[in-house]
């Protein structure tokens, strides 16, 4: 990684993530409110209102602390070199990637299952995380630990924990 580019590894997420915080906060009003017994006046919009709001001043402060060192980089004299977001998307590929998979797991669960999704997000992820070179030999391991993870889970989440998850495809089989 070139040295003038730090900088930029804490303001583009740091503006980021203030970006989410405040979609974020912006859609905390639309939560319902649900009053209980009414003998608190914290009610659920308290804490969306929190770590939204903490979020917001971290990304902020991430940003502001990459646009001290951009500015420190330059007052030592440092040239600022065009961005070329093909070498950044190429240098970021795993975490790019990483998001694809977590939209695309997310955005199906509900249609195709928790356990389903969880295989082939888990499956995909691991071979993500794994240098290229060695994708042949993970093939196996990562199926496994899909399933064994997702199963497990599913059954400590509905049978244990009470925690109905997403069926999907599962109910055509009554599970």
């Amino acid at each position: 990684m070139k040295q003038n580019s730090n900088y930029r590894l804490d303001i583009i997420p740091g503006l980021g993530i203030a970006l989410i915080a405040l979609i974020y906060l912006l859609m905390v009003p639309g939560i319902q409110t649900f009053i209980g017994m009414g003998s608190t006046p914290l009610t659920n919009h308290f804490v969306p209102y929190l770590w939204g709001g903490a979020l917001l001043v971290l990304g902020l402060y991430v940003a502001v602390r990459g646009f001290r060192k951009r500015a420190a980089f330059i007052k030592a004299g440092g040239k600022i070199e065009k961005f070329d977001l093909k070498t950044a998307v190429n240098e970021k590929a795993e975490v790019i990637a990483s998001f694809v998979a977590l939209t695309v797991y997310v955005a199906l669960m509900d249609a195709v299952g928790f356990v389903p999704m969880t295989i082939v997000y888990l499956f995909f992820q691991i071979l993500i995380l794994t240098p290229k070179h060695e994708w042949k030999k993970a093939y196996i391991p990562a199926l496994i630990i899909g399933v064994i993870c997702s199963v497990v889970l599913y059954y400590v989440f509905r049978y244990h924990l009470n925690v109905l998850l997403p069926q999907g495809i599962l109910k055509a089989f009554g599970l």
